[in-house]
C-alpha cells in the first residue's frame, strides 16, 4: 500500500511479512536534496551535501514509528558479503560514513525493532523474514550480487546462526530496474539463463526480479512465500531514483531510495 505522512511518500506491504517483519520502501518524494538528487536522497556516497542527506534520513526515521533502535546501514559495494548485526550495531553508518560494516551488501538480525537499511537506485532490495526463528535479513542485489550469491549467503547466515528452515522464510522484493529498461551484453546475459530475453545478437533484456526468484526457489523458498512491489525504477522517475535512467539521459549520477526492514 502507498502511505503518506510528513510530506513523505512510501510503500509497504499491507500486512507484516510473516506477521513479524515490517517493510518500508521509500520514494524520492519529500526531502530537501537538490537536483540531481531531488528530493529524498538517502545516500551519502553519491556526493550529495551530507547535511541534506542526514536531514532526509532523520525525516524518514521520524515517520517510521516509536520505540525503534537507530537503523543500521552497510557499505554496499555489489558484493556477496553478509553480516549478522545486533543491538550494539544500532546507528552504524546511519548519520556518518564510518568504517564499520565495510563491503557489506546483506544484513541479518534477530534483534527486534532494529531497522536494517538497503539503499538502491535500480538494484533489487530483498527482505527475508523467518517468522519461526524470528530472524530478518535485508539484501542489496544487483546482477553482480546475484551472481556472487548474496541471496544464498543471507539465507546461509540465517540457517547457520539461527537454524532457519528456508521453507519457513517469507520474501519481499522491492522496486528495481525492469527488463523494459535494462539491456545488457552477453557477458551479463549468459550468467542468467531463463532471466535474460534476447533482443539481438549482442543485447538482451535482463529481468533481475525473475533471476532473484530463481535463486530463492533453488534454496527451497516456497514460490507462494515470495511477494513484492513490481515497479520499474526506470519507468517511474516521479517516484524512484534510477542510476541507469539518469546516466542514460546525460546526468552524472542520482540519489538513492531505501528499503527499511525490522521485526516487531
Amino acid at each position: 500500500m502507498r502511505r503518506e505522512a510528513g510530506g513523505l511518500v512510501w510503500f509497504e506491504p499491507v500486512e507484516p511479512l510473516g506477521g513479524l517483519g515490517r517493510v518500508v520502501m521509500t520514494t524520492r518524494v519529500g526531502g530537501i536534496s537538490q537536483p540531481p538528487y531531488a528530493s529524498l536522497n538517502l545516500g551519502f556516497h553519491v556526493d550529495d551535501v551530507p547535511e541534506r542527506v542526514r536531514l532526509n534520513r532523520r525525516s524518514v526515521f521520524k515517520e517510521l514509528g516509536r520505540g525503534l533502535l537507530e537503523p543500521v546501514v552497510g557499505e554496499q559495494v555489489h558484493s556477496a558479503n553478509v553480516r549478522a548485526v545486533g543491538r550494539l550495531h544500532a546507528g552504524t553508518r546511519w548519520e556518518t560514513q564510518e568504517r564499520a560494516l565495510r563491503e557489506t551488501d546483506g544484513l541479518v538480525t534477530d534483534t527486534p525493532r532494529l531497522p536494517l537499511v538497503i539503499l538502491v537506485a535500480d538494484c533489487l532490495p530483498i527482505a527475508l523474514v523467518d517468522p519461526v526463528q524470528r530472524v530478518a535479513a535485508a539484501v542489496h542485489a544487483g546482477w553482480r550480487g546475484l551472481v556472487g550469491g548474496v541471496v544464498e549467503n543471507a539465507l546461509q547466515t540465517m540457517r547457520g546462526t539461527w537454524d532457519t528452515d528456508p521453507a519457513d522464510v517469507v520474501a519481499w522484493i522491492g522496486p528495481a530496474i525492469g527488463p523494459c529498461c535494462y539491456e545488457v551484453g552477453p557477458e551479463v546475459a549468459d550468467r542468467f539463463p531463463g532471466a535474460a530475453l534476447p533482443l539481438s545478437e549482442e543485447r538482451s533484456a535482463l529481468d533481475l526480479r525473475a533471476a532473484a526468484r530463481q535463486r530463492l526457489s533453488a534454496v527451497r523458498l516456497l514460490n507462494e512465500n515470495v511477494t513484492g512491489l513490481d515497479l520499474c525504477t526506470g519507468c517511474h522517475p516521479d517516484l524512484f531514483f534510477s542510476h541507469r535512467a539518469a546516466t542514460r539521459d546525460g546526468g552524472p549520477t542520482t540519489g538513492r531510495q531505501a528499503m527499511i526492514l525490522w521485526t516487531v
